[in-house]
């Protein structure tokens, strides 16, 4: 660190990638040293709005930086991170943490090995709804979720829905219920890619609580939300509008509106925080790991239902 600036660096400048700049730009006690991207004009552009230095190739931002965000396409996401975690930097890793298992697996040994913080970039952690069910769910029965969207041709799809949307609610209700994952099927739909856009999986962890997940990039309408069965209650998540609603076995409900600080300034303040050793990571290596693996099982699995094209 520098005069006690943590210096950062935000390595893909593509939709989501400009929003960590941007927030890192404005945040108190950071300084963003520099930003990566493929394409120069994006460098530039960022170079210009934020006065930061711009490179084409992340190695060019070793040296430059305490800590980094990647957010790069999925397949590039190892090499990316290795390549810091190897200088003893620390790394944001947007989610899917990987493109495989095994390059998970290695991150985690590497990360532990050079003591640097990993977080991994599962943002939905960070809303005020999510750590309200965290403190609020308790022996979950069943939890259902439905995270979909309409179709939308300039979003980057390297990956099928179930690591593209699904993996969220993976994640959320892994953290939900702690406890392996028994039981894993589904069914899948591809329409535009090769890879699934329409998923739907059924879970059944080691404690009996069986979970629905639903997700898909080629819907309607846009809706995000997760109910979870309690013995003595159900709990609903409406994501968009941060809205709980709990209802109980005697037909009470309480609506619960809960407005926190945007979920991304939320993750990245929490990850300097991590950095700066006064907090430890939320979504850590091994939580990336096991919302992973258990989406590859997942697609493993999967069955293709999509309708046949004729010849």
């Amino acid at each position: 660190m520098s005069d006690g600036l943590l210096r950062v660096g935000v390595v893909g400048l593509g939709q989501w990638g400009r929003h960590h700049a941007r927030v890192f730009a404005t945040m108190p006690g950071v300084e963003l040293a520099g930003v990566v991207d493929l394409d120069p004009r994006e460098v530039e552009a960022a170079v210009a709005r934020y006065g930061t230095r711009g490179y084409v190739q992340h190695r060019e931002l070793l040296g430059q930086v305490d800590a980094v965000s990647v957010v790069v396409p999925t397949v590039h996401h190892y090499q990316v991170a290795r390549d810091f975690i190897d200088a003893g930097v620390h790394v944001l890793l947007e989610k899917p943490m990987t493109a495989t298992v095994e390059e998970a697996e290695r991150l985690v040994d590497l990360t532990h090995r050079r003591g640097t913080v990993m977080l991994v970039g599962h943002v939905e952690r960070f809303k005020a709804a999510v750590e309200y069910l965290r403190r609020v769910v308790r022996d979950p029965l069943h939890v259902q979720a439905r995270r979909v969207r309409p179709f939308d041709a300039h979003r980057v799809m390297d990956v099928g829905v179930v690591l593209d949307l699904m993996i969220h609610d993976i994640d959320v209700a892994l953290s939900l219920v702690p406890e392996p994952v028994v039981e894993i099927s589904g069914v899948g739909i591809r329409v535009h890619n090769s890879h699934e856009d329409l998923a739907v999986a059924h879970l059944v962890t080691e404690g009996g609580c069986r979970m629905t997940l639903t997700a898909s990039r080629v819907s309607a309408v846009k809706a995000v939300e997760m109910e979870i069965t309690m013995p003595d209650r159900t709990v609903h998540l409406d994501y968009l509008r941060e809205v709980i609603t709990v209802r109980t076995l005697n037909g009470e409900a309480e609506r619960i509106a809960l407005d926190g600080e945007e979920p991304l300034r939320a993750e990245l303040a929490h990850f300097v925080a991590c950095v700066r050793g006064g907090d430890r990571p939320r979504v850590t290596a091994a939580d990336g790991l096991r919302a992973l693996a258990v989406s590859d099982r997942l697609l493993r699995c999967l069955v293709d239902v999509s309708p046949r094209v004729p010849a």
